[in-house]
């Protein structure tokens, strides 16, 4: 019986199966560290929408807060951030409300009802729920597409109108 040529047998088997061993490791090392990152950037994406939707509605109402310029009001029986402003002769209003899942923006005559799928889509939201509490204060609730809700408040800061 040939020792020698049993041994080489033995060697290869080994080295083939430390090869198997580390790819296997390196397989499922790049496996875990895919899931890690996923998650980061579904938490990232979650933490981006509701951020964004949030300054985004207060960043309109304070870039139209002067007097009498803020007021909700109903579109299609959903509640809406109405924002209006004169220019030149003719006063323009801005809407902000939810449609098919989207928050939209619609800016028109202040004379005119705007029709709902006529707005600019913004980005996706579940609900948006916006109340009146005070004449300087509204309340919003809305709610991301992957159902996390946001409540927050909006101060009016100009003169309230009599």
């Amino acid at each position: 019986m040939d020792f020698r040529r049993q041994r080489h047998v033995v060697d290869l088997l080994f080295v083939i199966a430390l090869l198997f061993l580390f790819a296997f490791s390196a397989i499922m090392l790049i496996a875990l560290g895919a899931d890690v990152y996923q998650k980061n950037v579904d938490t990232m994406q979650i933490n981006y929408d509701r951020r964004t939707a949030g300054a985004y509605l207060a960043q309109k109402v304070r870039q139209a807060d002067t007097a009498g310029a803020v007021c909700v009001r109903t579109l299609e029986g959903q509640s809406a951030i109405v924002l209006t402003k004169q220019v030149g002769e003719r006063e323009y209003a801005t809407w902000l409300y939810l449609h098919d899942g989207m928050l939209c923006e619609q800016l028109l005559r202040a004379d005119l009802e705007p029709a709902a799928g006529g707005g600019q889509k913004i980005l996706p939201l579940k609900t948006l729920t916006v109340e009146q509490i005070a004449d300087d204060l509204l309340s919003v609730r809305l709610t991301l597409d992957n159902g996390e809700a946001e409540d927050f408040y909006l101060g009016l800061r100009s003169e309230v109108t009599p």
